[in-house]
């Protein structure tokens, strides 16, 4: 099975150059796949990054787009692609050699399914985040999201998960287009995996992750500033998910415990956004910065400063879902909604 891996970008020249260096290494026959590499209009020397790397390897092919979000570039990949095989992949992700050959086994096995494999943070970046109070602080959150994402164990070690991320995903051009490939109407990235997963789960796919297939996350966001703004960013494409699919998402607490207060909520739920609007006030984030500065100073083991750090990422992620109902109020409307038939009779 052809396969082409389509690597979506924007301005992330050095993470790209490692990624493209990872799948020059493949073990995979060199007439068997080709790698498409989609600018979403960076601007930056991506372009040259690609040449360099295309120069040596040239089954590497550069596409460019104005800039128009993650999903449409993964679609641009998607139309350009040669192969009956797509692999999605990150600009930050770092493959093995046998990455194609480990996509195919699954495939052999368990038929024509979404596959995700395993990733971990790269030497690099777990370098990094272990020099800081907030880096340590990361690590032991992205190793409680893998244990709390729901996963249904298989006889063999893989298991079925509920969704799949498209950081790492392999389909069929054929079930790809069969799904009508990523929403386009979302800006970046964030939920667009999720809602590419509903889809695919209507139209009777199944989903498979797979442990033996490894990756190394080669992630350049590494203080807390970084992290926020991508939490911010990724609550917002949760209101187009609502958007999208009300009756799917709508009733999800992410939504209704950061949505304006409605004459349907309880009180201790008024009182929590009340609280969150607070602290994620313009002076309200400038007190918790300093003294989340003055506590990773002082007492960077403390259990204060962990709970610092989670209340400053769910004031970010409240005020990204505010941006995304001012831009969808639809979605505010479905919210309202939720409220009205839970507690409107109360």
């Amino acid at each position: 099975m052809r396969t082409s891996i389509v690597v979506p970008t924007y301005r992330r020249p050095e993470a790209l150059r490692e990624t493209l260096e990872a799948l020059a290494g493949l073990n995979h026959p060199h007439d068997e796949y080709e790698v498409v590499v989609v600018d979403d209009g960076s601007g930056d020397e991506t372009p040259d990054v690609v040449a360099k790397v295309a120069a040596a390897a040239p089954r590497v092919r550069y596409v460019h787009q104005q800039n128009s979000g993650v999903a449409k570039a993964r679609n641009t990949g998607a139309a350009n692609a040669s192969g009956e095989l797509l692999i999605f992949l990150d600009d930050d992700i770092l493959v093995a050699p046998d990455h194609i050959a480990r996509h195919l086994v699954a495939r052999e096995l368990y038929g024509d399914c979404l596959v995700n494999g395993h990733w971990e943070f790269s030497a690099a970046t777990l370098s990094a985040l272990e020099q800081t109070p907030f880096g340590r602080f990361r690590i032991g959150l992205e190793d409680w999201v893998k244990t709390e994402n729901d996963k249904q164990p298989l006889d063999d070690g893989r298991l079925r998960p509920s969704e799949v991320t498209a950081a790492n995903l392999s389909i069929t051009a054929a079930s790809f287009d069969r799904i009508g490939g990523f929403d386009e109407a979302f800006p970046f990235a964030g939920c667009e995996d999720q809602e590419f997963s509903y889809r695919a789960q209507l139209a009777g796919y199944a989903f498979l992750y797979d442990p033996a297939i490894r990756l190394l996350h080669n992630d350049e966001r590494v203080t807390l500033e970084q992290f926020c703004a991508r939490q911010r960013r990724g609550a917002q494409t949760s209101v187009y998910l609502v958007a999208r699919h009300p009756d799917r998402y709508a009733d999800r607490p992410l939504l209704l415990e950061n949505a304006p207060s409605t004459r349907f909520d309880p009180w201790r739920l008024r009182l929590k956004k009340l609280t969150k609007a607070a602290y994620a006030s313009p002076v309200g984030l400038a007190t918790a910065a300093f003294v989340t500065r003055l506590f990773e100073r002082r007492a960077p083991r403390s259990p204060v400063l962990s709970r610092l750090y989670t209340m400053t990422i769910g004031a970010n992620i409240f005020l990204g879902v505010r941006d995304g109902l001012a831009q969808l109020p639809e979605a505010r409307a479905a919210a309202y909604e939720v409220m009205r038939e839970r507690h409107g009779s109360a």
